[in-house]
């Protein structure tokens, strides 16, 4: 089967290569993959960015994948050929205190399917039967892949109370950061999502498109386009999907007092924090990281229902053109890449 293989340890030392089809275990399932993201995860592994040492080659990438069983092992009995699916990106032992309490996002043993074993970025896949979910009949196979994404924003808005007229500022347009408007928009939040020039060519009209107010704050400064959004006020959330630690020093620093600040990006850098400003202000720090089981329902429930218009965040590729859609995306000129076999 074709599949696209991280196979060296160096940068972009990643492609399209003829492996065998896997044959499951008594526990997995034989899925045939419909469509799978590229997530920023992969772009990492396939630059070999630092903090990624530990992703060990040769491994076909993918983690936010969907698709239809075609074979199940002896010991499943829950999923059936023809059943449509999607693909639980991190997974927990489902044994330690983590796992046991629904939380397998946090589990110490966790693996992430795509990264430490092969992945959803080729015709099949196996995947143990736990790690499974089953769709609504029907799903769009495009949204199927965007499963996961939501739930990660989904799992994040959980953390923290979303209400109507919620003055709500998103630093980072990217996939996480759009999602996480999309979810707080639908409680009922007045949302504003800041970027840079570089996402101008993608990413800002898509917020736009989706009904959003959009700034470019190499444009117009951010303490200026966020007091015009709170009409001369603070705002009450802050979610920080840049990964930039400038944004998240301006979170500290422009939000109301009593705010409350949702970190769901993930950096390369430090940031020197000194704490008083945000003891005298009663700051609220929330972090959350990638989501669990119960957020994927929950996801699923929004994408059958056509609660968001998760279509426009989609450009689907061909397999065969994946190493054109990593670099659409690693140039920021696609939003969410979808690979179909």
């Amino acid at each position: 089967m074709r599949a696209f293989v991280k196979y060296g340890k160096n940068p972009y030392e990643a492609g399209l290569c003829e492996i065998p089809v896997p044959q499951p275990g008594p526990e997995e399932v034989l899925v045939r993959v419909d469509s799978c993201g590229i997530c920023g995860s992969d772009l990492h592994a396939y630059r070999a960015s630092s903090g990624y040492e530990w992703v060990k080659p040769p491994v076909t990438l993918g983690h936010e994948f969907a698709g239809t069983v075609e074979a199940a092992g002896g010991a499943v009995s829950e999923f059936a050929e023809g059943d449509q699916v999607v693909v639980i990106g991190i997974q927990g032992c489902g044994y330690c205190r983590s796992c046991r309490s629904g939380d397998t996002n946090l589990c110490y043993n966790r693996k992430v399917i795509g990264l430490d074993m092969d992945g959803g970025m080729a015709t099949h896949a196996v995947v143990n039967h736990r790690h499974l979910i089953r769709l609504a009949e029907g799903t769009d196979p495009l949204l199927a892949a965007m499963t996961e994404p939501l739930s990660v924003a989904v799992h994040a808005l959980s953390r923290v109370e979303v209400r109507p007229a919620l003055k709500t500022v998103v630093t980072g347009p990217g996939p996480i950061g759009l999602l996480c408007a999309a979810v707080a928009a639908r409680g009922g939040a007045e949302v504003l999502v800041c970027g840079t020039s570089a996402d101008e060519s993608a990413r800002l009209p898509t917020v736009r498109q989706m009904g959003y107010t959009a700034v470019n704050t190499d444009q117009v400064a951010l303490p200026k386009a966020v007091a015009s959004h709170c009409e001369g006020e603070q705002p009450d959330l802050w979610i920080e999907a840049s990964g930039a630690t400038s944004a998240l020093e301006a979170s500290i620093r422009l939000l109301r007092r009593g705010g409350n600040l949702l970190v769901v990006g993930m950096y390369a850098k430090e940031l020197p924090f000194f704490p008083s400003a945000a003891v005298r202000a009663e700051l609220t720090f929330h972090f959350a990281y990638a989501s669990t089981y119960r957020d994927y329902s929950r996801a699923i429930d929004l994408i059958r229902t056509n609660a968001i218009d998760l279509k426009l965040l989609c450009q689907p590729y061909p397999l065969d053109r994946a190493e054109e859609a990593f670099r659409e995306a690693e140039a920021g000129r696609t939003l969410k890449p979808i690979l179909v076999p």
